[in-house]
């Protein structure tokens, strides 16, 4: 791998943990809102990738380069989600709404990566990416659930 792909992967690993870090702030509401049971889902799934792509990047050779872009990329992502979320972590629908955001550059993210993987012919990669893409494809639509019924009982109410 070179030091291009290891900065993309930097990058998934960063939104790796700041979904991470998220979702251990906002448990609570998260856990009202999805039940217990899909959150240690995407709990499970989130660490799973984490583990996936520092592997890569190990086997790869890039891990170096990777953990340098993903500290910096975290650090922007925080800001920008603690921006946004600010004191409502208890509050599923902010946390909903942030995750619009989040999920749509995270897809965008791993479909860079899933070009770079094609190009590179990594099948491992590819796989993770192809994975990736469709898992925060899967987050931005149970985001998008929760707020178009939260939307409905607000009007009905």
């Amino acid at each position: 791998m070179n030091e291009f792909v290891g900065k993309k992967l930097g990058e998934l690993l960063a939104f790796n943990r700041v979904g991470t870090d998220t979702y251990e702030k906002g448990r609570a509401a998260l856990v009202e809102a999805l039940g217990e049971e899909k959150v240690v889902d995407i709990e499970e799934k989130n660490r799973m990738h984490g583990e996936s792509i520092m592997k890569l990047a190990t086997d790869g050779g890039v891990i170096d380069t990777t953990l340098v872009k993903a500290t910096a990329t975290e650090e922007k992502l925080k800001k920008m989600r603690d921006l946004y979320v600010a004191d409502q972590w208890d509050n599923a629908t902010e946390l909903m709404e942030w995750s619009g955001f989040f999920e749509g550059a995270a897809i965008v993210h791993w479909a860079l990566v899933r070009g770079a993987a094609e190009g590179m012919e990594h099948e491992d990669l590819l796989i993770l990416s192809e994975e990736g893409v469709n898992w925060h494809y899967e987050m931005l639509e149970l985001s998008e659930g929760h707020l178009e019924t939260i939307g409905t009982d607000k009007v009905s109410a």
